[in-house]
């Protein structure tokens, strides 16, 4: 159902139109990067080590999808307004700006994304982190880093917009990371 190394094992509670929905988590742990250094760091997001490569956790999330035979981006929303999400499928070490957009190329999933985006008033705001389908599996995976983020409301909005559409909560996942020490 999901890739092995995001199965989750607790659940973490939302409130959704006053009724409580239990979403799955797992927690994850990666090593730090040590190599080169990564020079454009998004605003100063650690770099963690996946695959004896540097990378953000994001794209170490959808790494793990596309390792189990699942298409993904990493659809960043920042700086977007009401306008198309950027969908990534790596980071070059350049500005965001200079990032390439690998659009989603199926039609089915492009329209589903648009879809929760116009329930969630005409909006992309709140987006998770990774989309990643498999057949007719879809997930959303939402990166939070261990002690230092926690779920924003346009991230709740969004849950709220996908379940509305019709997903169930097994359509989205917690994924809280932290950087190992060893």
């Amino acid at each position: 159902m999901y890739p092995q190394f995001l199965t989750p094992t607790e659940i973490v509670q939302f409130s959704i139109n006053e009724q409580t929905v239990e979403i799955p988590k797992c927690i994850v742990a990666f090593s730090k990067w040590t190599g080169e250094p990564v020079k454009e760091t998004f605003g100063g997001k650690p770099i963690v080590s996946f695959g004896n490569k540097p990378m953000f956790a994001e794209i170490a999330i959808m790494t793990s999808f596309h390792n189990d035979g699942w298409d993904a981006r990493w659809v960043e929303t920042y700086g977007r307004g009401n306008k198309e999400p950027i969908c990534l499928s790596e980071w070059k070490d350049d500005k965001y700006k200079n990032q390439i957009h690998s659009p989603i190329v199926d039609n089915e999933i492009a329209k589903l994304l648009t879809d929760i985006a116009m329930i969630n008033s005409n909006s992309y705001s709140g987006c998770w982190d990774v989309m990643a389908w498999k057949g007719d599996r879809v997930i959303f995976a939402e990166s939070k880093r261990s002690k230092k983020d926690s779920i924003r409301v346009s991230q709740n909005n969004w849950l709220a917009s996908g379940l509305k559409y019709g997903l169930l909560p097994a359509n989205f996942i917690i994924v809280q990371w932290e950087i190992s020490s060893i």
